[in-house]
C-alpha cells in the first residue's frame, strides 16, 4: 500500500460499500528539500528520507550493471561490497551535473543572454543618439526657438534610451536551476560528513557555491525565477548552452517527482533492494557459481513501487562447498498455500541432481520507519511453517532496515531467523554479511 506524502493526514480506502480512513502514527509526513530540522519529528522525517535516497541509490546502481547481463550480478556484488564504499559516495545526478555544468555556469554567470529595451527618458542633449514620433510629439510642445531653448535650463529632452534587460525566460530558468542545484548539493555534501575529502563530495561541494554565487549574481541584475509550467522558448531549445540548463533543470524537477514516489512506495523499495540483497549474499559464498539469471530491465517509471522488470526465478547459483543449488525468487508466489503467507521472496534449493523435493524458505522484507531488529518476529514465524509443509516450506527470514543508531543485527533459530541491514556504507557490507553467514549455517545446512 502506497504511504501518503502527508502522513498524519491518512488516506480513505474503500471497504466495499463502506470506507475507512488509514492513519500512519509512525511515519512522518515526507519533508520538503532543504529543510532545516528543528523538531525530533522533523530529523527523524529527514533521517527516513535518507534511507529512502540510500535504497534508490543501491537500485540505481542495477541501472550501470546490466550494461553487462552475463556479469550483471559479479558487478553489483562489487559495487555493494567495495571495501572503499564509505570513502567514495554513491554516484547522484547532482554529481553527473557538477561535472558536465561548472564550465557552462562559469561562461553564462560572466555573459548571461540579455535584451536592449527602447523607453523614452530625459537624456542630456549632447547625449541624445535616437528619438522617435513620440519624442517629436514632446519636443514641438516645448517652447522655443531652438533645439537648445527647447531643452531648457536643464538641457534635456525627451529621446530613446537602450536599456539592458536580463529578466528574460531562460535567465529566469538559469536561475531556478541554480537555486534548485545549491539546495542538492548542499544536502549532498552534508550527506557525508566523514569523507568530506572525497573527490564526488568536494566537486559536488564546489559547484553548490557557484551555483549560489550564479543565483545571487542574477539576482542582482533584477531576473527573477522561472515558473514550475515554463514552457521553453526558442533560445532554451536552440543556443547550446541553455538548452544544457534547460534539460538540466528537467532532471532535477524530475528527481523531486521520483523522491515523491519512492516516498510513496518506500516499503516496495525495500523489497526489491531486500531480493537484490540476497542474490548479493549467495553470490559472496566462496565457490558460488552463477547457473542462469533473469534479464533485468530498469523502468523510466515506476510500476506500482516496483521499477525492475525481472522473470523467476531471479538467479539460479550452485554452491560448490554446500553441493546445493539455490534460486531465488521475487514476486507473488503462485499457488494458494504459498501465497497465503504473504512473503514476495521465496529461496528454493535442494542437493545438486535431486529436484523432487526441493526446499523453501520463505523472505519477509519488512520495512519500518525506525528500524531496529525485532524479537518477536521469531517467533511469529514458527507456528508459520507447518501451513506449508506440503510445500516443503521450512523456514522464513525477516528482514528490516537497521535503527538510525545501530548497526546490523541478527537473531536466529533452527527454523526461524531475523537481521537488520542498512542500504549504504558498512551497514550494507557488514548487513550483507550477516545474511551471507545466515545462509551458509541456517539456511542451507538444512538441504543435506
Amino acid at each position: 500500500m502506497p504511504v501518503p506524502l502527508r502522513a498524519s493526514a491518512g488516506m480513505t480506502v474503500g471497504v466495499g460499500a463502506s470506507s475507512v480512513r488509514l492513519v500512519f502514527d509512525e511515519i512522518p509526513d515526507r519533508p520538503p528539500e532543504g529543510l532545516e530540522p528543528t523538531t525530533d519529528r522533523q530529523r527523524e522525517a529527514i533521517a527516513l528520507l535518507d534511507r529512502v535516497k540510500a535504497v534508490w541509490a543501491r537500485l540505481r546502481e542495477v541501472e550501470s550493471a546490466i550494461a553487462d547481463p552475463a556479469t550483471i550480478w559479479e558487478r553489483l556484488t562489487a559495487l555493494w561490497l567495495a571495501d572503499d564504499q564509505a570513502a567514495n559516495p554513491e554516484m547522484d545526478i547532482i554529481v553527473s551535473q557538477a561535472r558536465q555544468l561548472l564550465a557552462t555556469l562559469e561562461l553564462l554567470d560572466r555573459a548571461p543572454r540579455r535584451i536592449l529595451r527602447r523607453t523614452l527618458r530625459m537624456i542630456p542633449l549632447s547625449r541624445v543618439q535616437e528619438i522617435d514620433r513620440r519624442a517629436m510629439s514632446w519636443l514641438v510642445r516645448q517652447p522655443g526657438e531652438t533645439m537648445a531653448e527647447r531643452a531648457g535650463s536643464r538641457q534635456k529632452i525627451s529621446a530613446i534610451a537602450r536599456e539592458e534587460n536580463f529578466d528574460t525566460l531562460e535567465n529566469r530558468v538559469l536561475r531556478s536551476y541554480a537555486q534548485l542545484a545549491a539546495t542538492i548539493a548542499r544536502e549532498y555534501v552534508a550527506k557525508h560528513p566523514a569523507v568530506t575529502n572525497s573527490r564526488r563530495v568536494l566537486l559536488v561541494g564546489k559547484f553548490g557555491k557557484r551555483c549560489r554565487q550564479l543565483e545571487a549574481d542574477l539576482a542582482e541584475r533584477g531576473v527573477g525565477e522561472a515558473k514550475a509550467d515554463a514552457t521553453p522558448n526558442f533560445v532554451l531549445q536552440n543556443n547550446a548552452n541553455y538548452r544544457k540548463i534547460w534539460d538540466a533543470w528537467m532532471t532535477l524537477r524530475g528527481r523531486e517527482r521520483v523522491l515523491d514516489e519512492l516516498w510513496r512506495w518506500q516499503a516496495r523499495s525495500w523489497e526489491e533492494f531486500c531480493a537484490l540483497a540476497l542474490v548479493v549474499a549467495l553470490q559472496s559464498i566462496p565457490g558460488a557459481r552463477l547457473i542462469a539469471t533473469s534479464p533485468l530491465v530498469f523502468r523510466d517509471e515506476q510500476e506500482q513501487g516496483c521499477w525492475l522488470r525481472h522473470v523467476n526465478p531471479l538467479a539460479v547459483f550452485f554452491l560448490r562447498e554446500q553441493d546445493v543449488t539455490v534460486e531465488v525468487s521475487y514476486g507473488t508466489p503462485s499457488g494458494r498455500t504459498l501465497h497465503k503467507f504473504g512473503a514476495p521472496i521465496w529461496l528454493r534449493f535442494g542437493p545438486v541432481g535431486d529436484n523432487t523435493f526441493l526446499l523453501r524458505w520463505a523472505v519477509w522484507p519488512i520495512w519500518h520507519a525506525k528500524g531496529g531488529l525485532e524479537k518477536e518476529d521469531i517467533a511469529a514465524i514458527t507456528p508459520l511453517l507447518s501451513e506449508g509443509r506440503n510445500e516443503f516450506v521450512r523456514g522464513g527470514i525477516s528482514i528490516r532496515p537497521v535503527a538510525a543508531d545501530g548497526g546490523p543485527q541478527s537473531e536466529s533459530s533452527d527454523k526461524a531467523a531475523c537481521l537488520t541491514i542498512g542500504p549504504s556504507g558498512r551497514a550494507l557490507g557488514s548487513g550483507i554479511g550477516l545474511l551471507r553467514d545466515l545462509l551458509v549455517h541456517n539456511v542451507l545446512r538444512g538441504a543435506d
